[in-house]
């Protein structure tokens, strides 16, 4: 079991149906279990302030997982899954008036001997995001946020708090500036804006494949809508990611999310989605469009908690200028050196929760990417 985090398993009966399964999910919720994963021949097991724990005491056999799937998500399912393809499904229940949501993959899996397994990850969705300041963010990331024109992307691997920080930002403007309309385009919808106190427009929240058929259609219909901030929940290919920087500078506020580690490879990603032949015209225009890029990852402490870590830089326009008199090949290592200058790095960040106790230097070589001779 993982070290300062101890949950006591729950029994989960054999050939559990509904009744004993939204007994067990609301058990995960009480021990704030963020993932819970079901796997063939293994025991439950959950991530809680990122370490992994054992939530039951036996393992799950084949046939409880099947009847699961059926139960939960219908039996076509289990015929999706043999014919090799994963599958993405939601999941919500009641309790008390309190509604549960989760994200959940299905995927066929080799479990120990079991080559016929099946793994299923279900994720947190939590209703209300958190109060923007709760999430104390440095100043040079607070005070640079909101952006009504330009590229604002927040990137990070996956479980590292993307969506709760544009979400707990959404939510901010929305309840104190009466000028702003968002229009927020996701895959899946996450956090709901029901409890929010908006002082403006309620926020618009589409979901992919079902209000709209991709991101970049998305975008597109947000244009015609004359929204103040656009987010879209993922920037992943050269469709979305050229609609979102022709949104920014055409005078919009957007917003977008990526699955990359520092502020250079941002840049790189961003550019090399792209054909090879449109990597200089892409480039012009996302130095154009650039406000503001966040990357964040979220590292178990010794207090058996976790802590944001970020790295970010504003474009400002002297860093515009410098890079306009470059070739966009040479963007990373200049902006390797300014994130260093300003303290605004990944490593920087690091190094204050060592010097503070909070990680040893094993987790802080680990996340730094610095080898543990």
């Amino acid at each position: 079991m993982s070290a300062l985090v101890h949950v006591d398993p729950f029994q989960l009966v054999p050939n559990f149906g509904e009744h004993q399964l939204r007994e067990f999910m609301n058990y995960c919720a009480a021990q704030d279990v963020s993932d819970v994963v079901f796997q063939t021949g293994d025991r439950v097991w959950g991530e809680v302030r990122g370490r992994q724990v054992p939530l039951t005491a036996r393992t799950i056999k084949d046939g409880e997982i099947k009847t699961l799937l059926s139960n939960a998500f219908g039996s076509e399912v289990i015929g999706v899954i043999k014919s090799g393809t994963d599958a993405d499904r939601a999941y919500r229940f009641v309790v008390e008036r309190d509604t549960r949501r989760y994200r959940v993959n299905i995927s066929g899996a080799q479990v120990g001997d079991a080559d016929d397994g099946v793994s299923i990850t279900m994720r947190t969705i939590p209703e209300v995001p958190p109060p923007l300041n709760a999430l104390q963010l440095p100043p040079g990331i607070q005070n640079n946020l909101y952006q009504p024109r330009g590229l604002v992307l927040v990137c990070g691997p996956t479980g590292s708090g993307k969506t709760t920080l544009m979400s707990a930002f959404y939510a901010d403007v929305s309840a104190t500036d009466p000028d702003v309309k968002i229009l927020l385009y996701e895959d899946p919808i996450e956090f709901l804006f029901t409890k929010v106190k908006n002082v403006g427009p309620k926020i618009s929240q589409m979901q992919v494949g079902r209000h709209i058929p991709s991101f970049a259609r998305g975008i597109r219909n947000a244009m015609r809508r004359k929204p103040t901030l656009i987010g879209i929940g993922e920037a992943r290919d050269a469709e979305t990611i050229g609609a979102m920087v022709e949104a920014s500078l055409t005078g919009h506020g957007a917003y977008g999310t990526m699955h990359t580690e520092s502020v250079p490879e941002t840049t790189s990603r961003a550019i090399q989605v792209f054909p090879g032949d449109q990597h200089s015209a892409i480039a012009s225009k996302l130095l154009g469009a650039l406000r503001l890029i966040v990357v964040q990852i979220l590292v178990p402490t010794l207090d058996g908690k976790r802590a944001a870590v970020r790295e970010w830089l504003y474009f400002d326009r002297d860093i515009k200028l410098a890079m306009s008199e470059m070739p966009y090949t040479q963007w990373g290592a200049y902006l390797r050196q300014v994130v260093a200058a300003k303290g605004q790095d990944m490593t920087t960040g690091l190094r204050a929760l060592l010097d503070k106790g909070l990680i040893d230097m094993k987790t802080f070589r680990r996340y730094a990417g610095e080898a543990d001779e």
